[in-house]
C-alpha cells in the first residue's frame, strides 16, 4: 500500500513538471513573426523595390494636329480614324489613367535601385506602340515616325512640347474601305495595356 501511494505521488509530481515546463516555454513557440527576423524582412523589401515597371493605363486619345479625334476609355469610345486614299495623316497616342487624366509615360520611374544599364526603363523610352489586326490592302500604318521627326530638328523641340511623350504612328489610305485596328502599349515583348475595343478607320476616295 504505501509503495503504490509512493509511486503515484512520483507520478504526478513529475506529470506536474512536465506541465510547468511545457508552460514556461510556450510563449517562444512560434513567437517569431516575419517582422521579427531581418532575414524575411530583407527579403519582403527585396521583392517590392523589384516590382516590374508598369504603366497602368485605363484608355487612351487619338489627336490629329492637336484634336482628339478618336476617344476610348474603360470599354466605351467614341469618333473614329479618316484618310483619303493616296494620304498619310500623323496621329499621336495620348494614353489615360482611371480618372481620363493623360498619363504621362515619361514619368513612369523604373524601381528604386535599378542600376542595370542592359535595360532600357526610362519613361517614356520603354514603351511603344502595337496596331494590329488591320486589314492591309486598305491602310498601311507606319511606326517610324520618331526618326522622320529627328530629321527636321529645328522644329523637333517645339513638337516635343505641344505632344509631351505621346506616341506617334503614321496611317496611309491605300483604298477606299473601312477596317478597324487594335491598339495595345507595349512594355518590352509583353503588353501592359491592350484596347478593348477597335479603333474604326474608314478610308475614303
Amino acid at each position: 500500500m504505501f509503495t503504490y501511494l509512493f509511486e503515484r505521488d512520483i507520478t504526478v509530481t513529475i506529470s506536474r513538471l512536465f506541465l510547468f515546463a511545457f508552460v514556461a516555454v510556450l510563449p517562444f513557440i512560434g513567437g517569431c513573426s516575419e517582422s521579427d527576423n531581418p532575414i524575411v524582412d530583407d527579403d519582403h523589401e527585396h521583392d517590392h523595390t523589384d516590382a516590374p515597371l508598369h504603366a497602368d493605363a485605363d484608355g487612351f486619345n487619338l489627336e490629329i494636329d492637336g484634336e482628339v479625334v478618336y476617344h476610348q476609355h474603360q470599354g466605351h469610345h467614341e469618333g473614329g480614324l479618316t484618310v483619303k486614299a493616296g494620304e498619310e495623316i500623323e496621329i499621336h497616342v495620348h494614353f489615360l489613367d482611371a480618372n481620363e487624366a493623360e498619363l504621362h509615360l515619361d514619368e513612369v520611374a523604373p524601381p528604386p535601385g535599378d542600376d542595370d544599364d542592359d535595360h532600357d526603363h526610362d519613361g517614356a523610352e520603354a514603351f511603344s506602340l502595337g496596331l494590329s489586326d488591320y486589314d492591309p490592302s486598305i491602310i498601311k500604318i507606319h511606326l517610324d515616325h520618331d526618326e522622320h521627326e529627328h530629321e527636321h530638328e529645328d522644329g523637333h523641340e517645339d513638337e516635343h512640347e505641344e505632344h509631351g511623350d505621346a506616341l506617334p504612328f503614321g496611317l496611309e489610305g491605300l483604298k477606299a474601305g473601312t477596317t478597324e485596328i487594335k491598339l495595345q502599349l507595349l512594355h518590352g515583348d509583353h503588353p501592359d495595356y491592350t484596347a478593348s475595343l477597335l479603333i474604326p478607320v474608314t478610308v475614303e476616295e
